[in-house]
């Protein structure tokens, strides 16, 4: 960012000093370089946006931090990325590794004789002939259990053996990400501020709405993360709890695999809880577990995972704005498959920009009608 010295130095051109080609000219140019750019920075899109989500989440302790670094903003920026690391990743990372073990395990288990023994006893494909007198050409035998998972199971070990590099390589990439996205966080830190300031400036809209714009976009950013993620994370460790009390085989595996679930709206961890409560009610008419297990997990499934929701959710969002419940599962949706995982916060945020646009266009510039 230029100095506001620099900027005061060089001589100020008013408008009537442009040509009407000097316009064009600078237009068209000003449009190649800014679309020349957006070509450099977008294999790095991903990471500047996550790196600016961080910032708007955490910005409140970056500015106590800063106070107390007697106004360094690099020094404080470093300790926020240190404590970022250790208090998120290094978890994570640790996390990560336990999920692994038990999704081998989980894999082990339902290669195992027993799990096939349990699906038998669905028998979907007898339960479902009935719908053979209104569709001749259905096959029941087609959604047997053991024909659906047992083979994608068998196949796990063989997939990871045949794309071994691609993990490993994935793995780098993810770890070169995550850099990138410490880098872009140092320098919102640092210039966070210098950039709002800059884009008021050059805004050609009034006051007011730059601020509800800024408003807007703070807001829904705090609230998808404290919304969803915080709820989605309590979900999930509420979920594996109740896996864990019902001995349900790679709880931490489940219950990681239900707080991405949880993420979406209208969706949730019940797609979790209830197909292994559901199974653990067959293996318990079978004789392989007690019947206090399933009993259990429905209950705890139905009282605790189902309604800690409408406990979290109000008290992380408390003070911010959201979008209704069918708009956000649209937007949650479209914004993930438009733009992979930071859609989830693009998604809200561009249908929030949007309702904005719509309310500042009724006030400014909308004709009263008459009564």
């Amino acid at each position: 960012m230029a100095d506001k010295a620099d900027d005061e130095k060089r001589p100020t051109l008013q408008p009537r000093q442009w040509r009407l080609a000097g316009v064009i000219f600078f237009s068209a140019l000003a449009l190649v370089i800014l679309y020349a750019a957006m070509k450099i920075i977008w294999p790095f899109i991903t990471a500047i946006i996550v790196g600016a989500i961080i910032v708007t989440v955490t910005f409140p302790t970056f500015q106590r931090v800063r106070k107390r670094m007697r106004g360094k903003s690099g020094r404080a920026a470093i300790v926020m990325l240190f404590g970022i690391t250790f208090l998120l990743v290094i978890p994570i990372f640790f996390i990560g590794l336990l999920i692994i073990q038990q999704a081998n395990t989980l894999i082990q288990h339902m290669q195992s004789g027993e799990v096939k023994q349990v699906l038998s006893q669905i028998d979907l494909p007898h339960r479902l002939a009935w719908v053979q007198r209104f569709a001749p050409n259905f096959d029941p035998s087609t959604f047997s259990p053991e024909k659906m998972i047992l083979p994608i199971v068998r196949q796990v070990p063989g997939f990871v053996a045949r794309n071994g590099a691609q993990i490993v390589g994935g793995v780098a990439g993810v770890i070169i990400g995550f850099f990138l996205v410490l880098l872009s966080a140092y320098f919102f830190y640092t210039e966070g501020e210098t950039i709002i300031e800059e884009l008021a400036y050059l805004s050609p809209l009034p006051p007011a709405a730059d601020r509800e714009f800024g408003a807007t976009v703070k807001d829904v950013i705090d609230a998808t993360f404290r919304g969803h993620v915080i709820t989605g994370v309590v979900q999930g460790i509420v979920t594996m709890i109740g896996l864990l009390i019902a001995h349900v085989p790679a709880a931490l595996f489940w219950g990681s695999v239900a707080t991405v679930l949880s993420l979406l709206p209208m969706v949730g961890a019940a797609i979790i809880w209830v197909p292994a409560a559901i199974y653990l009610f067959i293996a318990a008419a079978m004789g392989k577990v007690p019947y206090w297990q399933p009993i259990f997990l429905t209950l705890w499934g139905l009282l605790v995972v189902s309604t800690i929701d409408n406990v979290i959710r109000p008290w992380a969002m408390r003070g911010k704005s959201q979008l209704p419940a069918i708009p956000l599962l649209f937007a949650v949706l479209g914004g993930l498959q438009a733009f992979g995982f930071v859609g989830l916060v693009l998604g809200p945020l561009v249908f929030a920009l949007l309702m904005s646009i719509l309310d500042i266009y009724k006030r400014s510039f909308r004709i009263k009608r008459s009564a």
